[in-house]
């Protein structure tokens, strides 16, 4: 009797976590700015090419494979994004997102100042280099991104430049619908952008921002994400006008590939961490290899 009583309990126990675990997971929230009319939300924000030599030794083969989209150690890529946003986290930029009225969200970015304004000794003469520094001043309060989400997640600002509608959408783009652990969505994001003068032979593209946990932290709901995007070509580059010639051809290759771990407040409505990290290669008519780093941090 005692033994079939235990058995009972333990598949009533197993029944109830079953029920807990399946409810969890298929509970749907809604990831949307919350920002007060008179709020401003500042972020530090850092894109920044690092040298991935130096980072090679300091993380040793983990900074390879966590660069590989099929990997799929998540918490293992969530520390090592975070530390390695710590250790360049001198931050260039900062962000200030505020509530315009009717759904709309302002994002702004400008220089972060490398002194306080206070300490600035304007050049009060007539010479050249007066007015080169007062321009230069100028310049590092002035505006390097300007434009707008809707609290609901879509890109408001569709008249910007694809540069920086890029970094919008990386950074502050959410989905427009109510979502659960194991969606996907996409971003409204293109990395890729060639003209009439390349050929494409070849070409693929993820675009897949995955809501992977969900979790309470002294009593706060935080949504888990991860980021997996990568755009891929390869073609023939016409460069008759730069080699010479009416047939000159060059093999051509360009792959962007991003990964970024980052935690919303689905309470507070705003991030309370985002790591990233951007790879760029390119062969032929633009060789380049290099690793950006994308990272916000509340002020």
């Amino acid at each position: 009797m005692i033994i079939n009583l235990s058995r009972r309990l333990l598949t009533t126990l197993c029944l109830l976590v079953t029920i807990v675990t399946f409810g969890q997971k298929n509970r749907r929230v809604d990831l949307k700015w919350k920002i007060d009319k008179n709020e401003k939300l500042n972020y530090s924000t850092l894109m920044r090419d690092i040298d991935t030599s130096a980072v090679e030794m300091d993380f040793g083969g983990l900074f390879k494979s966590l660069m590989d989209i099929t990997n799929d150690k998540l918490e293992e890529k969530r520390e090592f994004l975070e530390k390695l946003g710590k250790e360049f986290n001198n931050s260039e930029y900062v962000t200030t997102l505020s509530n315009k009225g009717n759904g709309i969200i302002d994002v702004i970015m400008i220089h972060k100042p490398k002194v306080d304004r206070k300490e600035i000794q304007y050049d009060t003469t007539n010479s050249d280099l007066g007015e080169i520094l007062k321009l230069r001043q100028l310049m590092d309060q002035g505006a390097m991104l300007r434009g707008s989400v809707y609290e609901e997640g879509p890109i408001h600002s569709f008249w910007v430049k694809s540069k920086q509608k890029n970094v919008i959408a990386l950074f502050f783009e959410l989905p427009d619908r109510r979502v659960k652990v194991g969606d996907k969505w996409s971003i409204d994001i293109n990395l890729i952008a060639n003209d009439q003068n390349f050929d494409c032979h070849t070409s693929h593209k993820i675009n897949e921002v995955t809501l992977i946990e969900l979790k309470k932290v002294n009593g706060e709901k935080i949504a888990v994400l991860e980021y997996n995007i990568e755009e891929y070509v390869k073609g023939d580059f016409n460069a008759a006008y730069v080699l010479g010639g009416d047939d000159k051809k060059l093999e051509t290759m360009m792959k962007f590939s991003y990964q970024a771990m980052a935690e919303f407040s689905v309470d507070n409505g705003r991030w309370l961490n985002y790591d990233g990290i951007m790879s760029v290669e390119g062969t032929g008519a633009l060789t380049t290899h290099k690793k950006t780093i994308f990272t916000l941090n509340k002020e």
